[in-house]
């Protein structure tokens, strides 16, 4: 019995010590965290978030009436030197007209340990920055000082806003992992929220209920506050009131958090980490009338063409007219009259590289100084093609870099393009921000996106703005090898389609000497010489590069033996595709096709022994194929190769056929090639 009872004890203290063992209170910091030299869970991680709590509430303050308060406290390790970026943070803080949301309450402190004693060095103001992100949000950021490798940092502050319908984004996982994330959602039972999430880990949220009260002080004189903040008509004399009600409590309890693990082709990786966000659908006080805070697309729309600086922009049409007149003069053909107009704004346009779905100086103004943002740019170019009589509407886009709206918000948008119908039926997308763009040639910030064309009789629909069929980039290459093993030829590379706007877009403003070098990095080429560069200027169609090279080691010699792959340095090493598993969509941006065209010429003294068989691979539902065939002729070795992929997005449930499909490709390409000496 003793024997027992001295076992309950241990597991007793046990627990009691495992309890306090998982506590954080702010400030302070143990030498074990500081002694950690990796995460237990995940060895590869260069930081980990020990420990995260948001506390996220809806509180009546006197005088300002109901509050959206947010306080965030977050402890990260950082084992290295790589982790070091995770101590900074930034926050946006929004505001409209008069009301703003304020910071306050910004703590602190790096840990670190010297000679087995913790170090402690506060944040200061120095390291504090405050900056206007844009027309409607303050950024203020921050980066934690005295960082070592093995430091701990911690902070914490609270964001006050007035905007109780605007709970930002939850995320409930990072590209670190996360030990410990404790995040709860307070509203007064008078606010109906909606709950959407993202991502593929199961999210433990209980909810719960609780009462509180909320006193209401009439100054003499000075009036009273009604149920939402607001003053009313003065009174003779100072009284109180109270209301009684319930609290929506949501809680998330998270532990030993996995970090997202950023896999090739991953798009956007925003729109799959796992997170939660809130969207106020109604508030429905005792006596008040219901006040909806929900949207339909209509309702955007409808709010879009009532702004202005969006729908009173579109209307203006006097500061172009007489230059419209004589650009157009004697055109009837409405594709020329798009042409002619879409080449006039871009031409005559400079973007200023900002993203918005409003304008900020005004399309008359921007037409004047000839630059502006994507909408005044756009909103301009949609008014002109309507005024030349074609059936043009704005669509707005949320791109690559933004986060997919879950639900109608024009908050889910940041930039702004152009579509035309034409008469017969045919819809063109044009963007006139891009100097390179053309007609249904989008840049990748907008064709990664979502976009929605919108109507000025309040309809909407959504586009797909990713191309329609795939871009094809030619490889050819006509060489010899010597009797050293050393491969010497031409070499030629033509972009198309998609592959040619990107091209112009990253590499038109470049030098040679720096195309060269590119290609001497993607192929370990050892020698180019004679590089020349064709079509960059002859926008819609292909640009071809091609050079004289020399490569050393390719080809290697065993005895009187000669082994190579058949597409030499063309060839992919290894499968870009990896994890056993991924829960996210692979994202190629847009289909394409990867061409090979090889001769290669057999040298002097050898013939050939084992050459590569024919094969061909193809992936289900015509998503893609690799051929490859291979042939000897007159002393030369001839190789066609194709790999394509038709769909610019894959679903994860075809991710491990996709990387079995990669890994014949692989294969096939590494087989070897075999002369031997005669």
């Amino acid at each position: 019995m003793e024997n027992f009872k001295n076992a309950l004890l241990g597991v007793f203290l046990l627990l009691i010590a495992t309890g306090f063992a998982q506590e954080y209170k702010f400030g302070k910091v143990s030498k074990e965290e500081l002694s950690e030299t990796a995460y237990p869970l995940d060895k590869t991680a260069n930081a980990a978030i020990l420990y995260e709590n948001k506390n996220i509430y809806i509180k009546y303050i006197k005088s300002q009436g109901f509050q959206l308060i947010t306080e965030v406290v977050k402890r990260i390790k950082l084992y290295n030197k790589d982790g070091f970026e995770y101590a900074s943070d930034e926050v946006f803080l929004y505001k409209r007209g008069s009301d703003e949301e304020r910071i306050t309450d910004l703590k602190g402190t790096t840990y670190t340990l010297s000679e087995g004693k913790i170090v402690e060095t506060k944040l200061k103001k120095d390291g504090i920055f405050k900056s206007k992100y844009s027309e409607n949000y303050e950024q203020q950021k921050f980066t934690m000082p005295a960082l070592k490798e093995g430091s701990v940092i911690e902070y914490k502050y609270k964001i006050i806003s007035p905007f109780f319908s605007r709970i930002d984004r939850i995320y409930l996982q990072q590209e670190i992992p996360i030990k410990r994330l404790d995040v709860k959602v307070e509203s007064p039972e008078y606010f109906t929220f909606k709950k959407f999430s993202t991502g593929y880990l199961p999210v433990n949220l209980k909810e719960s209920k609780r009462s509180d009260r909320i006193v209401f002080t009439n100054s003499a004189g000075g009036g009273s506050v009604d149920n939402y903040g607001r003053r009313t008509a003065s009174q003779s004399r100072s009284s109180q009131s109270s209301l009684d009600f319930s609290v929506n409590t949501s809680k998330i309890f998270s532990r030993n958090v996995p970090a997202f693990v950023v896999e090739p082709f991953s798009g956007n990786v925003e729109n799959y980490i796992s997170a939660i966000s809130y969207e106020l659908s109604f508030v429905n006080f005792p006596g008040e009338p219901i006040k909806y805070y929900s949207t339909t697309w209509e309702d955007v729309v409808k709010t879009i063409y009532a702004s202005n600086n969006f729908g009173d922009e579109l209307k203006k049409k006097s500061y172009y007219q007489e230059d419209l007149k004589t650009l157009l003069s004697g055109i009837s053909d409405e594709e020329e009259k798009m042409s002619k107009v879409f080449d006039y704004v871009k031409n005559r346009m400079v973007w200023n590289n900002k993203y918005r779905v409003g304008t900020t100086v005004g399309v008359k103004k921007a037409y004047k100084e000839k630059t502006g943002n994507a909408a005044e740019i756009n909103l301009m170019l949609t008014s002109m093609l309507t005024s030349a009589g074609l059936d043009a509407n704005p669509v707005l886009v949320s791109t690559s870099n933004r986060v997919t709206a879950l639900f109608p918000t024009l908050d889910g948008f940041n930039y702004v393009i152009t579509r035309v119908k034409l008469s017969n039926g045919k819809l063109i997308y044009l963007d006139a921000t891009d100097k390179y763009g053309l007609p249904n040639i989008l840049p990748d910030r907008v064709t990664r996106g979502e976009g929605r064309v919108i109507g000025a009789n309040n309809t909407s629909q959504r586009v797909d703005l990713r191309p329609k069929k795939p871009s094809l980039i030619r490889y050819s290459m006509q060489c010899e090898i010597n009797g050293e093993g050393e491969v010497k030829g031409k070499f030629n590379v033509r972009h198309m389609d998609y592959l040619a706007h990107r091209f112009r877009v990253m590499h038109s403003e470049k030098d040679d000497e720096s195309k060269v070098k590119r290609f001497k990095k993607k192929f370990e080429i050892d020698e180019i010489e004679e590089y020349s560069v064709k079509g960059i200027d002859q926008y819609g169609k292909g640009i071809s590069e091609s050079f004289n090279f020399a490569a050393y080691d390719q080809v290697e010699l065993i005895e009187n033996e000669m082994y190579f792959s058949p597409l030499l340095f063309l060839r992919d090493k290894e499968n870009l595709f990896k994890s056993d598993k991924r829960d996210y969509p692979i994202d190629f941006g847009h289909g394409f096709t990867n061409a090979y065209m090889l001769n290669i010429k057999i040298p002097e003294g050898y013939q050939v022994a084992e050459l590569p068989e024919a094969g061909v691979f193809k992936l289900p539902e015509d998503t893609g194929a690799f051929t490859f065939r291979s042939n000897v002729a007159n002393g030369v070795i001839q190789i066609i190769a194709n790999e394509t992929i038709n769909k610019a997005v894959i679903t994860p449930d075809f991710y491990l056929t996709l990387k079995q499909f990669y890994n014949q490709l692989v294969e096939k390409e590494n087989q070897q090639v075999v002369l031997k000496k005669i």
